[in-house]
């Protein structure tokens, strides 16, 4: 009797351990701790938050989604709807260009533009600092466009540029350009020398 006893006793003992065992990874698997969805770490005394869930990705996403529709029909009226008020670009020669200097630059960029071919946007690693969401966006675009002189070409453009956005209205927008890396332009094929 005392070996069936024994018995019993270690059996209820293996469960518990491997009750003890197979729980916490369930229970991870049901709710991820918080620190799967951002990384945190200090650079240079500033905090840095990384996020690696995929909501605010699928947002920066759709609001790419937006801008590019606006940007296809010529609507600046929508392009600017997706900027901030405070919206600024900061220029790789140190000028600060306005919310009102950027919305004349679109109307004229725009008003050039017989259709676009492509519009491709890649994003990369959004950071998420004091409420801002920023990252480094590669941007090709491939357009039918008029030069100053009026004639038809095709154009190709490529650039790098760190963009952040905020949420304003219950929405995320466009709020800073900066850190502007040109890597072209192409007329016709050809390397474009105004």
């Amino acid at each position: 009797m005392r070996g069936v006893e024994n018995r019993m006793i270690g059996l209820l003992c293996f469960s518990a351990a491997l009750a003890c065992y197979w729980a916490p990874a369930t229970l991870a698997q049901e709710k991820p701790p918080a620190s799967a969805q951002y990384k945190v770490k200090v650079k240079n005394g500033e905090t840095i938050v990384r996020e690696k869930s995929k909501p605010l990705r699928r947002m920066i996403e759709d609001w790419y989604a937006r801008n590019t529709a606006a940007m296809r029909s010529k609507d600046v009226a929508a392009v600017m709807a997706l900027r901030t008020d405070d919206f600024h670009t900061l220029t790789p020669d140190g000028k600060t260009n306005s919310r009102a200097d950027m919305e004349a630059y679109t109307q004229r960029f725009l008003g050039r533009i017989d259709h676009f071919i492509s519009l491709r946007f890649e994003i990369g690693t959004l950071e998420l600092h004091e409420g801002v969401a920023s990252a480094d966006v590669t941007q090709d675009t491939v357009r039918m466009q008029r030069l100053p002189d009026g004639s038809l070409h095709k154009v190709e453009s490529r650039a790098v540029q760190r963009e952040s956005w905020k949420v304003t209205a219950g929405e995320w927008k466009l709020y800073r350009v900066d850190n502007i890396r040109d890597l072209g332009i192409l007329v016709d094929d050809q390397p474009y020398r105004p």
